[in-house]
C-alpha cells in the first residue's frame, strides 16, 4: 500500500500548484482589464450625437446625390480592373481577385485599420470591420490615390465634389461659409470619404491625434465614418444594419452592392502598394473629369508597373526575356559605339487587352445623372452634358465601347457643327459623355437617345430637354433719331419721316412693336385750364395702304398694325405724316406693349403765316 500511497501524495500537490497557477493567471488578466479601463487613452468621436440616439438613415444629408463614385468591381483573376492581363496568382494566395483589385496605398491602409481598432474599444458592440471603411474609401475616392497622399493622411492635392446646386445633384446650400469646400454659396463633398460639411460638423474625428479634425485626412475621415456607420447602437455583424448602415452614407443600391463586394475582397486578400504610386486620380465632380473619349491617347492604368526592356530585364537578377525582337534598333546617326541590343516589341497598352480590343459585350446603359437636363431659350447651352455609363453581363464597365448619341424631338437642338448624331467611345471607366447642347430656334421638346451595339440587339437610354420660346424683348427706352424740327404747314406734310429707337439699359432691342398715336391738348373754357392730351379728331394724320382714310373713312391718327417692328439695331422708320387744315400744337405718342413711352411734339403752322 505504501506505493499508492505515494502515488496519491505526488498527485494531490500537482494538482495543488496547477490550481494556485490558474488562479494567479486569472488575478493578472483581471489587474490588466481594469488597468486598461482606467488608462488615459483618448477615443474621439460624436459621442453627444450618439448619446442622444442618432442614427442616420437613407434620408440623411449624407446619403444624398453629391458626386459620382467609382462604381467599378474588383475584376477577376488575370484581369486588372482595365482589362489588361495580369501576372499569374501567386502560389499561396486566394484565387478570385487580381492583384490591381487588392491594392491599397500604405498609409490609406494603416487609417482604415487605426479606425478599426479605436472603434472596437470605443465601440465594441458595433464590430466594425476595417474592411467596411476601406470599400468605402475606394468607391469614393480611390483611396485617395492620385492627389499626392501623405504618410500623415492629408493630401497635396483637394479631393471635392460637385457644388450641390441642385442641377445635376442634390441641393445642399452652405453649411461650412465655404471653411473645408471653397464654396460660400453651396458646400460640396470633401476629402477622400467625401463627407457633406454639414455631416462632418456632427461626425468629424480626430484619427492621427494631432488635436485637428480634418475631413481632407484620411486618417480623420476614417475614424469618422467608423463613428457615422456605428452610430444608433448598429451591430454590423448583422446583415440588416450593415445595410442600412451603407445606405445611410449614400441612398444607392449600387453603391451598396460595390462597396460590400470591395469589402468582401480585402477580407480575402490586400496588397500594400506606395503612397506615391503613379496613378490617374478618380474625380467625384465630373466637370473635373478631363479623360477625352476619343481621339487622344487614354491615361495610365492605376497601379501599372513600368515597362522594362529585354536589356534592362538581362540586367535583373532572375529575369528573364519573354520576347524576341522583331525588328534591330538602328541609330539614326553613327556614335563610333557599338548598338544596344534591340527592345523588345511594346506590350499592349495598359487599358487595353491584348489585341487592342474588348470583347466584352455590352448589355446595359446606365444613365448618370438625372434624365431631365433643363430648358434653354434660342442661342443658350444647356448647362448639363449626358453621361452614361457602359455595362457587361457581369456588372462591369465596359472601356473603349461605341456610344452614340442622337437629338431628336419637335425642337430645335444641336451639338457643336448644327449636328443632331455624334459618335463616341467610352473612356477607361466606360464613361461616354455628350459634347455640349446648344438650343435652336424652334421651341419644344427634345429627346436625346444614347446607344450602342450589343447582343442580342442595341442598348439604349434617353434623356429629355425643353428649347423654350425665347421672351419678348422688353425695351426700356425710346428715342428719337430725326434732327430736324418737326414743323409742317396746313394741308400739307412733314418734310421728313420720323425715325425711332428701341433700347434695353442702352442694348438696341430688335422686334419691338409700337402704337403710334396723335393727340392734341384742349383747355377748359371756364377755369382756362389745360385738359389731359386726347386721342385727336383733327390734325396730323397717317395714311394707310389704301388711302389717307380709315375703314370709317376718317384719317388714320391712332397706327399700330401697319407699323413694321424695330429691326436687328433696335430702329424703326414712321410712315410719313400729313397735316389737314387745322394749324396748332399736336403730340405724337409713341408706346410698346409694355409700357415705354415717348411724347414727340409737332407744330402746324398755317399757310398764310408762312406766306
Amino acid at each position: 500500500m505504501k506505493p499508492l500511497l505515494t502515488l496519491s501524495s505526488s498527485f494531490s500537490t500537482l494538482l495543488a500548484r496547477r490550481v494556485r497557477q490558474s488562479l494567479c493567471a486569472c488575478a493578472l488578466a483581471a489587474g490588466l482589464t481594469a488597468a486598461s479601463a482606467i488608462s488615459p487613452v483618448r477615443v474621439t468621436g460624436p459621442t453627444s450625437a450618439d448619446a442622444n440616439g442618432a442614427r442616420p438613415g437613407a434620408g440623411a444629408q449624407q446619403a444624398r446625390p453629391r458626386g459620382v463614385p467609382d462604381l467599378e468591381l474588383p475584376g477577376p483573376t488575370g484581369e486588372s480592373r482595365d482589362g489588361a492581363k495580369e501576372k499569374p496568382q501567386e502560389e499561396g494566395k486566394p484565387e478570385g481577385v487580381s492583384e490591381g483589385s487588392t491594392g491599397i496605398p500604405a498609409t490609406a491602409l494603416d487609417a482604415y485599420k487605426k479606425a478599426e481598432r479605436t472603434l472596437s474599444g470605443a465601440r465594441p458592440s458595433c464590430h466594425l470591420p476595417w474592411q467596411l471603411v476601406a470599400g468605402i474609401g475606394r468607391v469614393e475616392s480611390v483611396h485617395a490615390s492620385g492627389y499626392g497622399l501623405r504618410t500623415d493622411g492629408s493630401t497635396a492635392d483637394p479631393i471635392r465634389g460637385p457644388r450641390l446646386d441642385g442641377k445635376q445633384f442634390a441641393l445642399i446650400r452652405d453649411t461650412d461659409h465655404g471653411r473645408w469646400d471653397g464654396d460660400a454659396e453651396f458646400d460640396r463633398a470633401i476629402g477622400p470619404l467625401q463627407f457633406i460639411p454639414s455631416t462632418w460638423a456632427t461626425w468629424g474625428a480626430d484619427g492621427n491625434g494631432d488635436g485637428v479634425t480634418d475631413p481632407n485626412n484620411l486618417y480623420d475621415a476614417a475614424l469618422a465614418t467608423g463613428h457615422y456607420l456605428c452610430a444608433g447602437g448598429r451591430d454590423l455583424n448583422r446583415p440588416a444594419d450593415l445595410d442600412k448602415a451603407v445606405l445611410s452614407y449614400n441612398n444607392s443600391r449600387a453603391y451598396v452592392n460595390t462597396v460590400r463586394e470591395w469589402m468582401r475582397t480585402y477580407q480575402g486578400k490586400v496588397t500594400t502598394t506606395p503612397d506615391d504610386a503613379p496613378v490617374a486620380p478618380h474625380h467625384p465632380d465630373p466637370r473635373e473629369d478631363r479623360t477625352p473619349s476619343t481621339g487622344h491617347p487614354p491615361r495610365p492604368a492605376r497601379h501599372q508597373p513600368a515597362a522594362h526592356t529585354a536589356a534592362e530585364r538581362a540586367r535583373t537578377p532572375g529575369a528573364t526575356a519573354t520576347r524576341r525582337p522583331t525588328k534591330p534598333v538602328t541609330p539614326s546617326k553613327p556614335t563610333g559605339k557599338p548598338a544596344e541590343k534591340p527592345a523588345t516589341e511594346p506590350d499592349p497598352a495598359p487599358d487595353r487587352p491584348a489585341g487592342g480590343t474588348d470583347h466584352r459585350s455590352v448589355t446595359r446603359l446606365v444613365r448618370i445623372g438625372d434624365a431631365d437636363l433643363g430648358h434653354r431659350t434660342d442661342g443658350e447651352r444647356f448647362a448639363r452634358r449626358p453621361q452614361v455609363r457602359a455595362i457587361d453581363a457581369h456588372g462591369h464597365t465596359v472601356p473603349h465601347a461605341k456610344v452614340t448619341y442622337r437629338i431628336t424631338g419637335t425642337a430645335a437642338a444641336y451639338f457643336p457643327g448644327r449636328t443632331t448624331t455624334v459618335a463616341l467611345t467610352t473612356d477607361r471607366r466606360g464613361i461616354a459623355t455628350a459634347p455640349t447642347i446648344q438650343a435652336g430656334d424652334r421651341p419644344g421638346h427634345v429627346t436625346v437617345t444614347a446607344s450602342t451595339p450589343g447582343k442580342p440587339g442595341p442598348r439604349s437610354t434617353t434623356f429629355t430637354a425643353t428649347v423654350r420660346q425665347a421672351p419678348a424683348p422688353v425695351p426700356d427706352r425710346l428715342e428719337l433719331l430725326t434732327t430736324e424740327p418737326l414743323h409742317a404747314l396746313t394741308d400739307s406734310r412733314f418734310p421728313e419721316p420720323l425715325r425711332i429707337r428701341a433700347t434695353d439699359h442702352g442694348t438696341p432691342t430688335p422686334g419691338v412693336r409700337l402704337t403710334a398715336t396723335v393727340l392734341h391738348r384742349t383747355e377748359d373754357a371756364d377755369e382756362r385750364t389745360e385738359q389731359p392730351p386726347q386721342a385727336s379728331t383733327y390734325g396730323p394724320y397717317f395714311k394707310d395702304e389704301h388711302g389717307e382714310h380709315d375703314e370709317h373713312g376718317d384719317p388714320v391718327r391712332t397706327r399700330t398694325r401697319l407699323l413694321d417692328a424695330t429691326d436687328t439695331a433696335g430702329r424703326l422708320t414712321l410712315p410719313q405724316l400729313f397735316t389737314d387744315n387745322r394749324p396748332g400744337t399736336y403730340t405724337l405718342r409713341l408706346t410698346t406693349p409694355q409700357g415705354a413711352t415717348l411724347d414727340i411734339p409737332l407744330t402746324v403752322d398755317a399757310t398764310a403765316a408762312r406766306s
